[in-house]
């Protein structure tokens, strides 16, 4: 397993920030690996919503939101072919206008590229902990 985390604070509300993360059509202004996102359950954002989208090197996610209780916790359950994602956000609300902002990734390599892993990890992990909450200030704080 691949195991990341990373923690920011955003001069933003944290309801503001939580929306923001939980509507995966923004996820491309803070993870440069995904894109092509669509919505594919009805109706608005919350528990349970449904999204497909492309993510480099790991083709078509299929990405739920197993965990919404605004504006404190976010979590999405990913799966593809290759691999299986889970991704925790925790939002803590500094005052009126700031949020502190932490996320855990955990990546389990499927099949074939599971044997990838261990080579793998160190650039992921570092990838993912040096670029994501510096996008997500930079996104939010524009």
């Amino acid at each position: 397993m691949i195991e990341a985390q990373w923690k920011v604070t955003v001069q933003r509300p944290a309801e503001e920030v939580f929306d923001f993360v939980a509507d995966l059509h923004n996820e491309p202004q803070f993870n440069p690996d995904a894109s092509n996102i669509v919505q594919k359950s009805d109706g608005a954002i919350g528990l349970g919503t449904v999204f497909e989208e492309d993510f480099k090197r790991l083709a078509r996610y299929v990405t739920k939101i197993d965990v919404y209780r605004r504006p404190t916790d976010l979590g999405f359950d990913a799966h593809n072919p290759k691999a299986d994602a889970v991704v925790r956000f925790g939002f803590e609300a500094e005052g009126q206008a700031a949020t502190s902002v932490s996320c855990r990734v955990q990546i389990t390599m499927k099949g074939l590229t599971r044997f990838a892993e261990p080579l793998m990890a160190p650039m992921v992990r570092g990838q993912i902990q040096s670029t994501r909450g510096p996008m997500l200030k930079a996104a939010l704080e524009r």
